[in-house]
């Protein structure tokens, strides 16, 4: 695991150590270069495979194709053994080595062998190209940017930012970012950056510049015909494979543990091949307990005999890391948690340097409340249109959302304020951060005028309601979970907040061909009825126990929407300020207003949009205003609005 970057098209050696330089949280272990005129490749290593000689660069027996690498290749020592067979010969043990050997005999088609979790650069100085890929799911980013006949390129946004002369905001980005929560395709919040998507492969060549291709995309139109009881039998033997390559390291492997199903199984099936696992959860004291899970990752760390670890924090808000953690993912990102699995990621690094997460199994296995949604749909729109109309809805219109930790009254209203719309309409309203009228005001007259699509739910109603009409509403949703959702949300979430402490997170259960095999599943085999995972729990029974693998979903949670109604309550009234809104350009101060009365008031739950709203303007002000290059040493009192 480690951090890559480089450029094409110029020679400026103190750059590319500058852009080395602003990741060494990603690889503290060492640094590696190749310079060449009009070429530079660069990275940041965190040793977890063949710790003494596999550092990076490395090149082919001719030197003249050198590739940097961030991430794994679980199918390393099977490929290594073809290509010893075919000739080539190595002089490491690394899995990196393995993809020069694989270029030379396959050229661009590398990359349909490599089984892992990968950003790619590759170098081939005889044809003077550049290759660029990142793996097939999206577990690893990477990003370029184009400047006349110059590439930049690296793993987080940040290397590119030493290069560049300008910062201009993506509008449609804000707009985006309001309507998902996230940022999908090939968009990020700078005009001058990119982002390559999952499964995608750029090209760039000296005379002809760059090439987009996507070598990889999963069909999620098909379905399997396979009978339930195979289906079983066969994710139990892919989930088992997955779990078993992503346990290959020269150093040790723990795993996060919540108590939830998707962790708790990975850590039942590692025990079946390491006789001792670390297991780690994070949890609150005091006024703050109503969130945790500690107990449930208790339960099953005694059954399965881990060695368990409990990181108990305080009630307090941890506010002081916001600068930290924006620094970290280089633009917004809308997820409250960040704090928490910021600070659970730096109490693992202490003990180890690689852990497995259960980051895909919501996604796969139709694990989320929007997915029963459409389940209870069908049931609901049997009831008498009097009784929805009259009865129910104005009962949950009526009901307070709570911020003290049960989310019921938030979706039981978010539910039948779309139960009446067709069911492409409806799900989009539910997956949507904020209803498009709220986040219609909330955008600013100037940041909509320079936007392609201001509602920014372009993205989502692809997906939604442009698919081919072949596809059921759960198929659709699923397309959009795997190609939005858990690359640009989950996964980004989960790859910042462990670099950011240099520790190597693995997600098994975004195995590609765990995904091929699990996507192609009958719906209701993943969803029977409201019963949620339903075939992952059918494995699930046979390593744990009954209560945990049929406990109702709690979710990973912070309690930060009764913090802004207590002790960040003066913290909001300045930072988000009408004229401190207005000044940055982004956002309606007077519509932020209301979403705060509304949030303080107690007639919505506005928790996770007001996280965003910060997130958003904690970024502009760092990173647009003050053009930080090195957030080290930004502190949450440099920002504007700050009193």
């Amino acid at each position: 695991m480690c951090g890559i970057t480089g450029y094409v098209g110029l020679s400026d050696e103190n750059l590319l150590r500058a852009m080395c330089s602003s990741m060494i949280h990603r690889g503290p272990d060492d640094a590696g270069y190749y310079v060449a005129p009009g070429v530079g490749l660069a990275m940041r290593r965190l040793a977890i495979i063949d710790i003494k000689s596999g550092q990076q660069p490395i090149a082919n027996e001719t030197q003249d194709v050198w590739v940097v690498f961030n991430g794994e290749i679980y199918n390393f020592e099977e490929l290594r053994a073809q290509l010893l067979k075919r000739g080539h010969s190595f002089k490491t043990h690394s899995d990196t080595e393995t993809i020069v050997h694989l270029y030379e005999d396959y050229g661009l088609d590398f990359v349909r062998h490599l089984r892992g979790m990968f950003g790619i650069a590759l170098w081939d100085a005889k044809q003077r190209q550049l290759v660029l890929v990142r793996d097939r799911i999206g577990e690893k980013p990477l990003y370029y940017a184009q400047q006349e006949n110059r590439l930049f390129f690296g793993s987080e946004m940040k290397t590119i930012l030493q290069a560049l002369p300008t910062r201009t905001v993506e509008a449609q980005s804000v707009c985006d970012f309001l309507a998902a929560g996230y940022v999908a395709g090939s968009k990020t919040f700078y005009k001058e950056i990119s982002r390559l998507q999952p499964g995608e492969m750029l090209v760039w060549r000296e005379r002809s510049g760059c090439e987009l291709k996507r070598y990889w995309r999963n069909d999620f139109s098909t379905t399997s015909n396979i009978a339930y009881r195979d289906a079983v039998v066969g994710l139990e033997r892919e989930l088992d494979e997955a779990i078993r390559l992503c346990l290959k390291s020269d150093v040790e492997v723990g795993a996060f543990l919540s108590g939830g199903i998707d962790s708790s199984l990975i850590c039942a099936l590692m025990k079946k091949h390491e006789a001792q696992v670390q297991t780690f959860s994070v949890g609150y004291r005091g006024n703050a307990a109503g969130f945790n899970e500690l107990s449930h990752a208790q339960r099953v760390a005694d059954h399965l005999g881990t060695q368990h670890h409990e990181l108990i924090l305080e009630a307090q808000s941890s506010m002081d890391l916001l600068p930290r953690i924006i620094w970290h993912y280089d633009e917004p990102h809308g997820e409250p948690t960040s704090v928490l699995v910021y600070l659970l990621c730096e109490f693992v690094r202490k003990r180890l340097k690689v852990a497995l997460g259960g980051t895909g199994g919501d996604e796969l296995f139709y694990g989320y409340p929007k997915h029963q949604g459409l389940r209870y749909l069908e049931y609901y729109r049997r009831l008498p249109k009097f009784v929805r109309t009259h009865l129910i809805e104005r009962i949950a219109m009526k009901w307070p959302e709570s911020t003290t930790g049960s989310r019921f009254a938030k979706r039981v209203k978010r539910f039948v304020a779309g139960a009446e719309l067709p069911p492409e309409q409806a799900y989009l309203s539910w997956v949507s951060l904020l209803n498009s009228d709220v986040r219609a005001s909330l955008v600013s007259e100037a940041c909509r005028k320079l936007a392609d699509d201001p509602a920014g739910d372009l993205f989502l109603r692809r997906y939604l309601m442009d698919a081919p009409a072949s596809m059921n509403m759960l198929q659709r949703a699923t397309s959009l979970d795997v190609e939005g959702y858990l690359p640009e949300y989950q996964l980004t979430y989960m790859d910042r907040m462990s670099m950011a402490n240099s520790l190597e997170v693995r997600s098994p259960l975004c195995d590609y061909k765990l995904v091929e095999f699990a996507t192609k599943l009958p719906g209701n085999y993943r969803l029977k009825g409201t019963r949620t995972k339903h075939i992952l729990k059918d494995v699930a029974k046979k390593y744990l126990p009954q209560q945990i693998v049929e406990r109702k979903k709690v979710g990973f949670d912070s309690p930060i929407g009764q913090w802004f109604k207590g002790e960040l309550k003066g913290f909001i009234a300045t930072f988000l300020a009408p004229e401190q809104i207005n000044r940055s350009g982004l956002l309606d101060g007077a519509a932020v207003q209301r979403v705060i009365a509304d949030h303080m008031g107690g007639a919505r739950d506005y928790s996770l949009q007001l996280w965003s709203i910060i997130a958003l303007e904690v970024w502009y002000r760092m990173y647009i205003e003050d053009r930080v290059t090195d957030g080290n040493s930004y502190r949450l009192s440099d920002l504007r609005g700050i009193s």
